[in-house]
């Protein structure tokens, strides 16, 4: 199962660069048009802001496999180990509270307006919003290998 969430880690790291990597191009063509060539590209402002979204909840999940999100570590390091374990569960249990109730909203959201064109260009802006519950999800697979980890190394401690 690590394998496979090392693949997985590397394939979205990969994609997440590729999509910065475009909009990041996007902005500079379109800095380009405007300042050198005096005429800007109005589809190169609205494509780099709708894959933000991507680069973002992508990177949520990148930071939660890598436990780089913002965390109280010295409470949970100053509590009796019951305490700490509890603590770590109940917040397990937020995450995949959170994650099961923003893929079920989100897929719910595309349904009702996923179909919408951008503005600037014949796209649908589910494609954009589809990174919410793709991204939700790796992070709902996320947690349920961290807590199956963490119940190993209790079991054996």
């Amino acid at each position: 199962m690590t394998a496979l969430l090392k693949f997985l880690d590397r394939t979205v790291e990969a994609f997440a660069a590729a999509v910065l990597a475009l909009s990041t191009a996007l902005v500079c063509l379109n800095v380009f048009y405007r300042y050198v060539l005096e005429q800007g590209i109005v589809w190169a402002n609205e494509i780099p802001e709708f894959l933000l979204i991507w680069i973002a909840f992508l990177g949520a999940y990148l930071a939660y496999r890598k436990d780089g999100h913002i965390s109280f570590d010295m409470v949970l390091d100053a509590l009796p180990d019951g305490a700490a374990k509890a603590a770590r569960s109940f917040a397990d249990l937020l995450v995949a509270g959170l994650s099961v109730l923003m893929i079920k909203l989100s897929i719910e959201w595309i349904g009702r307006t996923g179909g919408t064109e951008i503005e600037t260009l014949p796209i649908a802006k589910g494609w954009f919003m589809s990174a919410l519950p793709i991204s939700f999800t790796l992070i709902l697979l996320a947690l349920i290998v961290r807590i199956a980890e963490r119940h190993t190394s209790w079991r054996s401690a």
